[in-house]
């Protein structure tokens, strides 16, 4: 499951042309330290999650609905 979730939260930010650059500053973390979060070599909690979401302007139903659709699909991001 995680790994969806790391894969659909790396989706969104492609899709909205975020880099992660800009993810962390939003966030008030480092870049190397949000790119190991995106890569699954750091943790991710659940509010650093709902912050990511938040900087993507994702709402966290719509977020885990793609998770679904993805778990339907194998895991593999269309």
């Amino acid at each position: 499951m995680e790994d969806l979730v790391l894969k659909t939260l790396r989706s969104i930010r492609l899709e909205k042309n975020y880099s992660q650059e800009f993810i962390s500053m939003k966030l008030n973390i480092s870049q190397s330290y949000y790119g190991r979060i995106e890569n699954g070599r750091a943790k991710l909690d659940i509010s650093i999650l709902f912050r990511i979401l938040e900087v993507l302007q994702m709402d966290y139903f719509e977020f885990f609905r793609r998770i679904k659709d993805l778990e339907g699909n194998g895991g593999f991001l269309l």
